[in-house]
């Protein structure tokens, strides 16, 4: 979806108003005192959100921010506040960001809070943002998309609504039966709504969808308003509770890491267990990893997933900088090279279609690209801005760090199995002996994860050889270059370039073949640069990817494999959502190439999962993330 952004403008009265819709944003008396009386005290807050430990609020129309920024102030100063409180708000024409610090200038009782949400606002492009304050006690999910294809896509069970779209005779989609059934799909017994609106029409569609409402005064010249409470006919389950947070992650790499440190954050107690001793954090080694989005022209859905994995990536490393970590990297950008002229019209097109904000991605022509990257180039490409390259295991010891005293690591313990023995995991050794015993564990081992619980498809696991170069060997680029292979700018004297992708070889050790296939990409890359290396001499690094058949990675519940083979009959035409699955048994592995990418977000996906809390992501897409869909589609082949 192409985002375009509002515009800054106002009616007769001063009031910001919307030319497109025909309508003001509040009330002309005041926007903050129409969010207090409308939403905040119209859902019985703070009163509500007493003494919880999560709190979810769901909005429709964020507009200039100012519920959500209503809501932050009565939250921070309750003393008895709910632990963490979720606001999800979707928003089909945001205000860029200098719009938005103009508009938050008019209301100076915010002045703190609106920076604070200035300073995070995300780049205008489709998708869910999650942004974090107050020590991630408060989090605000944005999604920047069309209220009718958002809804459905949630996953949340929200405590309080609030519905607030322009007037519904300007904008009827907003209030649609149709929408009023999809929000209350997100509801439980019990959960409140209010709206500046008495419309008949809204009032009616809150009730066919479940609804109790009653009106009430309004505010400022609006003389009546709605709220009420969801009474659904059908009882609903009640929501399980877990008690002890405490999990087993298996794999301190790049996946373990995120996981560890997300589930930390939230009161977990960590028993990660590694079968491979990490290096010293403070004798890092050469290699380093590129990052940057996917783009394509129909967004499909890995550049859908990764675009939100490279945002929520940057927000959690520079808050673990903030917090004092120590990371290597380099948002230097990214070049993505066009290589020949079909390549190139395919990537105007992609970017012309999606409307990226330049600051996001954009298309520069080869004399354009020439200048970021200070050397002669074969064509133009997609240039990142934002984008970089980091050295992994500064990362990977920044977010153990991050995790704290409520982490207890093992290295150079090698897990032979898992079971389950009443309403706790155990990882065991060889000999049998107990490692570790928790509610809940995590596989994120990588290819490992296969051989103690199977996901009914093999992982393929796939040779990754980078070559080291001399700083003096050549005249590196400013920036990263990416292509068939890819070559870093110079760091502490030497060049990073690679990879390969060598299936059937298991070799941990650097090849020369290895070297000569990466100087031919670097040729590639550079045609103009002369290097002076000897494949022979060269060093170098080796790892071993972990990717899963359609090159997305494995996020979530476990299936249960067995179970699901003796119901396949009844799976042939089931959802994701209807699988069996291994209880407390989750998984985050097959990053493949884009281990980067995907492991904040993946680990802010399982630990929202865990927790019960709103994901991260839309429904479609955690579906295309599940360990679970190789089953389902074995299943719907009626090959399982």
């Amino acid at each position: 979806m192409r985002i375009v952004s509002a515009e800054l403008d106002f009616d007769n009265e001063g009031t910001p108003f919307s030319r497109a819709y025909g309508d003001v944003y509040h009330s002309a008396e005041s926007g903050p005192g129409q969010a207090q009386h409308v939403f905040v005290a119209g859902n019985d807050l703070p009163r509500r959100w007493a003494q919880a430990r999560v709190f979810t609020i769901l909005e429709t129309g964020f507009g200039q921010g100012l519920n959500f920024l209503a809501t932050w102030r009565q939250w921070r100063d309750d003393p008895a506040r709910c632990e963490r409180l979720h606001y999800v708000s979707i928003e089909k024409h945001p205000f860029d960001l200098a719009a938005l610090a103009a508009l938050h200038r008019r209301y100076p009782e915010f002045a703190a809070l609106a920076v604070q949400l200035q300073d995070a606002w995300p780049p205008l492009v489709a998708g869910m943002h999650r942004l974090h304050f107050e020590d991630e006690r408060l989090t605000l999910t944005l999604a920047f998309a069309d209220a009718a294809d958002a809804v459905p896509r949630l996953r949340l069970c929200a405590d309080a609504i609030y519905l607030d779209g322009f007037a519904p005779r300007l904008n009827q989609e907003m209030w649609s039966p149709q929408l009023m059934q999809q929000i209350a799909r997100l509801a439980r017994s019990g959960t409140t709504v209010a709206t500046y609106s008495s419309a008949a029409l809204v009032r009616q569609g809150l009730e066919a969808a479940g609804f109790a409402v009653e009106k009430c005064a309004g505010f400022g010249r609006k003389r009546d308003m709605l709220r009420g409470s969801y009474a659904p006919r059908a009882p609903q389950p009640a929501a399980s509770g877990r008690r002890e947070r405490h999990a087993i992650v298996i794999g301190a790499g790049i996946a373990g890491a995120a996981v560890s440190e997300r589930l930390a954050r939230r009161g977990w107690r960590i028993d990660l267990i590694e079968s491979r001793t990490l290096p010293p954090a403070d004798a890092p080694p050469k290699y380093a990893g590129v990052f940057h989005p996917h783009v394509s022209i129909d967004d499909c859905i890995l550049s859908r997933a990764a675009r939100n994995g490279f945002l929520y990536a940057l927000r959690r490393w520079r808050a673990l900088e903030r917090s004092g970590q120590a990371l290597t990297w380099a948002r230097c950008g990214v070049l993505q090279l066009a290589g020949e002229s079909r390549s190139e019209s395919r990537m105007i097109a992609a970017i012309a279609a999606q409307g990226f904000p330049a600051e996001f991605a954009q298309y520069l022509e080869r004399s354009a690209a020439e200048t970021h990257a200070g050397c002669g180039l074969p064509s133009g490409g997609w240039w990142f801005a934002g984008a970089g390259w980091m050295r992994p295991l500064s990362l990977i010891a920044a977010q153990l760090a991050a995790a704290g005293p409520a982490l207890r690591a093992q290295f150079g313990v090698r897990v032979e199995r898992i079971a389950r023995s009443g309403e706790r995991w155990q990882a065991l050794a060889a000999d049998g002996r107990l490692i570790a015993a928790a509610p809940v564990l995590v596989l994120a081992n990588s290819n490992d994860m296969a051989r103690l619980a199977p996901v009914a498809q093999p992982l393929q696991s796939i040779r990754g050889q980078v070559s080291y170069m001399p700083g003096s060997a050549l005249t590196p680029p400013r920036i990263v270059l990416t292509g068939e292979g890819y070559v870093l700018p110079s760091t502490d004297g030497f060049v990073v370039t690679g990879s390969t992708y060598d299936r059937g070889n298991d070799d941990p050790e650097p090849q020369a073949q290895g070297h000569e296939a990466n100087l031919a990409r670097l040729a590639q890359l550079l045609p103009h640069t002369r290097v002076s290396a000897d494949a022979a001499t060269l060093e170098g690094a080796v790892g071993f990817r972990c990717a899963a058949p359609d090159h997305l990675p494995l996020v979530g519940a476990m299936p249960d494999v067995d179970a699901a083979r003796l119901q396949k009959k009844r799976l042939s035409g089931a959802q994701v959502i209807d699988l069996p699955r291994r209880a407390g048994l989750y998984c985050a592995s097959a990053y493949a190439s884009r281990g980067l990418v995907w492991a904040a977000l993946a680990g802010e996906l399982l630990a929202s999962l865990i927790e019960g809390e709103p994901l991260p992501l839309e429904a479609d897409l955690a579906d295309a993330l599940d360990p679970g869909r190789f089953v389902l589609r074995q299943a719907r082949r009626a090959m399982l």
